[in-house]
């Protein structure tokens, strides 16, 4: 509740935290959770993040738990450099008693046996530490589940003692930590010179008189018993005389009783989500198109690429444009700096507007039928239901499932940021969804799921992101009466967009100059001209050419481009003697001639300019009349 109501203040926190580390160091708070690295699924990445907000949320001074939360704490300690926070929290870090059985290094949840609880009976402590495991002598080493794993350390197989012990014996264990802990405490149990009892008040010698053998473990034992049912009495008096805390203990007596009822084969699962078209901010049946991340040079290329996407469906059904800053700032794109991230998206949607009328015209405009909805303020509409939808979308897939292609050292906010695709698009249920077919940078596939169907799609090749909408859908959504409410919407991905590139791939990254590159949404009109000149144009060449694929995008050429100009053709002007003007209806008329040597690359150049000139100067005049816009590209060019 109290995390529901400071949404706006938590899961920023949280989303700040993550872009900060890499899958490797998120692995090594593994132990927090009982669980190996190798063996994790996406949520339990998400549980040291979140543990770790806890510490800033809270604004605590000291974080005092036991010692196998140190990692988590010390991540706490590490974000505070690495986020530039003054003040670090205390770690104090407390023993962790074992388990009451072999092997256990602390208490396990799932077996009541494996610790003395407050409300255990008599009969409980006596049964419990009769069975408990009481070695006599030393192991002499690390036991087998705490070997490192082949190929490094594993973080859940690390001790999780502050100091060495290599007997791990918990009855000792318990002597010392619980029965001796209080200053001035004793421990009284038979031994071979006593046998009516013998009091000590130093842990050292009894320690010491049960590995000379002085002290058998059934002595050992029944001593314990004894002085945990004495300590424990008191307890046990306040929860039966006091009528308040007696129904509190029959009511928790009462849920460990309670088996968890199993689901019904007929028995739909509650699907927890954010439900944007109850909300009123969507409309239902929509086609959802998922904005880029924002980066500092916004291109020509991811306007024409969401065009193309929001074209994808037919008039008449709803679209929406997802503008993903919360996912934005997870993946640390402009340093996850909002302002930056909010310019971004202004600059874009300015772009977006002005191509959209030159390319199909006023009435046709694509985007004026195109809800905007910002990530953050749809999810802030609903929070603990949107978060519930990521955190169970990570339960279901393993970590590796959704790493895909990505390595332990990227960045563990690409994780956090597929995890919350599922819950945007839970959140939008849309009718159908385009993707770019290597979504935020990646194609790579878990070998699990690579051959899944998506939809009416026929591609073969799929982004991890849309492999795991349709995983999640095809097993966690597949009840009947699911499939009517939340049906699989159609994936798609975007092989149609033009390649609006004006140069052929650098293989060398000291090469690349993104300026020269393409077109940018903010280059002025006379950048039109001169990166056309510079432009990569091989005589004859059709396999890549900048110039062709650029006329037939904003030339209205037959290439599916509904442009507003489209039917009219474009005239090339030439010389009389290069053979005059000429007007070409069709890309392949337009190819013919230059593979063929009728169309020089010079002129091709000339029309092109001209075209990019009018285009640039349209959506220069937009950003200009757009006062967030404006700012926008002032703000990104400073930075």
């Amino acid at each position: 509740e109290e995390i529901t109501d400071n949404a706006h203040i938590y899961w920023p926190i949280m989303l700040d935290v993550a872009r900060r580390f890499n899958v490797t160091r998120i692995k090594k708070c593994c132990q927090i959770m009982g669980r190996l690295e190798g063996n994790l699924t996406a949520a339990q990445v998400l549980y040291p993040l979140m543990q770790c907000t806890d510490v800033f949320f809270l604004k605590a001074d000291i974080c005092q738990l036991g010692v196998d939360q140190r990692k988590v704490n010390m991540l706490a300690r590490e974000y505070c450099d690495a986020a530039k926070r003054k003040y670090k929290p205390v770690i104090l870090s407390h023993h962790m008693l074992y388990g009451l059985k072999k092997g256990q290094e602390k208490m396990s949840k799932s077996d009541p046996d494996s610790a003395i609880f407050m409300e255990d009976t008599v009969e409980d402590v006596r049964r419990k530490i009769a069975k408990a495991y009481c070695p006599t002598a030393e192991e002499g080493g690390a036991g087998e589940d705490e070997k490192p794993a082949e190929g490094g350390d594993d973080a859940g197989k690390e001790s999780m003692h502050l100091t060495e012990d290599t007997l791990k014996n918990p009855i000792l264990d318990y002597v010392q930590h619980i029965v001796m802990s209080p200053p001035g405490a004793t421990f009284t149990c038979a031994t071979s010179a006593a046998p009516e009892g013998h009091t000590y008040e130093k842990y050292e010698d009894v320690k010491e008189d049960f590995l000379a053998g002085n002290i058998t473990p059934d002595q050992l034992k029944e001593g314990l018993i004894d002085s945990l049912n004495t300590l424990l009495q008191p307890v046990r008096d306040h929860f039966t005389n006091d009528e308040t805390a007696k129904g509190l203990l029959e009511q928790v007596r009462e849920f460990k009783r309670e088996a968890t009822p199993a689901a019904s084969g007929d028995e739909a699962p509650k699907v927890f989500r954010l439900d944007l078209v109850k909300e009123g901010v969507v409309q239902p049946n929509s086609h959802l198109v998922m904005a880029p991340l924002p980066n500092s040079n916004p291109t020509m290329q991811s306007a024409a690429d969401m065009l193309t996407k929001l074209k994808g469906a037919d008039a008449a059904t709803p679209k929406v444009l997802l503008l993903r800053d919360w996912t934005a700032i997870v993946n640390n794109a402009l340093d996850a700096d909002l302002k930056l991230i909010s310019a971004y998206h202004a600059i874009l949607l300015s772009t977006l507007r002005a191509l959209d009328i030159h390319l199909h015209g006023e009435d046709d405009a694509i985007m004026k039928n195109v809800t905007i909805v910002l990530q953050s303020e749809a999810i802030l509409k609903d929070p603990s239901n949107y978060w519930i939808s990521v955190i169970n979308a990570g339960r279901h897939f393993q970590l590796d499932t959704v790493m895909g292609g990505m390595k332990d050292a990227d960045c563990v906010g690409k994780v956090i940021g597929r995890l919350m695709m599922i819950g945007d698009v839970l959140g939008v249920n849309p009718k159908s969804i385009a993707l770019e077919m290597d979504n935020d940078g990646d194609i790579n596939i878990s070998s699990a799921i690579a051959n899944m169907s998506l939809g009416d799609d026929e591609s073969t090749t799929t982004s991890t992101e849309a492999t795991l909408i349709q995983e999640f859908y095809s097993v966690k959504l597949s009840h009947p009466s699911l499939t009517s409410i939340l049906p699989l919407p159609t994936i798609t991905h975007n092989v149609s967009s033009p390649n609006l590139a004006l140069q052929q791939p650098r293989e060398s990254i000291a090469h690349k100059q993104e300026i020269d590159e393409y077109f940018l949404t903010d280059d002025p009109k006379v950048n039109g001209k001169s990166k056309m000149k510079k432009a990569f144009c091989e005589p004859g060449n059709i396999d890549f050419c900048p110039p062709i694929a650029l006329l037939t995008y904003f030339g209205g050429l037959d290439s599916g481009s509904a442009s507003a100009s489209a039917g009219k053709g474009v005239t090339i002007s030439r010389s009389p003697e290069n053979g005059g003007d000429v007007t070409y209806t069709s890309k392949s008329q337009v190819e013919a001639d230059f593979k063929s040597g009728a169309l020089h690359p010079g002129d091709l150049k000339g029309c092109i300019s001209t075209i990019m000139v009018e285009v640039l100067t349209k959506t220069s005049e937009a950003i200009k009349n757009d006062g967030s816009a404006a700012k926008g590209v002032k703000m990104l060019k400073a930075w």
